[in-house]
């Protein structure tokens, strides 16, 4: 299952803080090594929802993205501008 650090779960809260969202969507670019963030609104009915256990930050995947991000780590970079930069790696190599 995917696993959120709890510095990636602090930007969640950040971004998502005052737009009544209820957190933040991870989407596999199958074919590419990279992927899509976008705020959620609402977790689709079908979505996996990955809660991180320190911050209580939400994360929501489809069941493609599920299957890709299984053995991964959802951590992030705060940049010198103030925006997080999410990046996955295997889990056990962040």
């Amino acid at each position: 299952m995917l696993h959120i650090t709890p510095e990636a779960g602090l930007a969640i809260n950040r971004l998502v803080r005052g737009q009544g969202a209820a957190g933040l969507r991870v989407e596999a670019r199958f074919g590419k090594p990279d992927f899509a963030v976008s705020i959620a609104a609402m977790a689709d009915e079908t979505d996996l929802v990955v809660t991180e256990e320190t911050t209580g930050a939400r994360v929501m995947l489809d069941s493609l993205t599920a299957d890709y991000v299984d053995d991964k780590t959802l951590d992030v970079d705060d940049t010198v501008e103030g925006t997080a930069r999410f990046q996955l790696a295997t889990q056990g190599t962040t």
